[in-house]
């Protein structure tokens, strides 16, 4: 639990199944976090081989990170607490509880800006 227990870990982790994502879109999909919370969540994932960082050869230099295989592992945990949450009856339910559960597992992915090739 000591992994996964950080409070923004198990959303981190949920907007990484999909595909990489880069450290600027993941901040927008983790709303609510500072960019340090999400750096300092990031940096413990990557520590215990979650997650994996990659530095892009693009102008500005950007990072990516990428779910490992361990790391998938755990979604399917993250998977069944989910599940629960959902199943508990209407009267547990709060709006808190509502925007929480969007927020973790319900955000849409970054939309990509298409980059004007430059002339050379």
């Amino acid at each position: 639990m000591r992994i996964l227990g950080g409070k923004w870990t198990g959303s981190i982790l949920w907007h990484l199944k999909d595909e990489p994502v880069r450290f600027n879109d993941l901040t927008r999909l983790v709303g609510g976090a500072s960019k340090k919370m999400i750096s300092d969540r990031l940096k413990h994932l990557e520590s215990h081989d979650l997650i994996e960082r990659t530095v892009l050869e693009t102008r500005p230099l950007g990072v990516a990170y990428r779910i490992t295989g361990r790391g998938r592992t755990a979604l399917r945990f993250l998977d069944e607490l989910r599940r629960w949450s959902e199943s508990l009856p209407a009267a547990d339910a709060s709006p808190e509880v509502d925007r929480a559960r969007a927020a973790a597992f319900d955000a849409p992915a970054p939309k990509r800006k298409r980059r004007k090739p430059t002339k050379g």
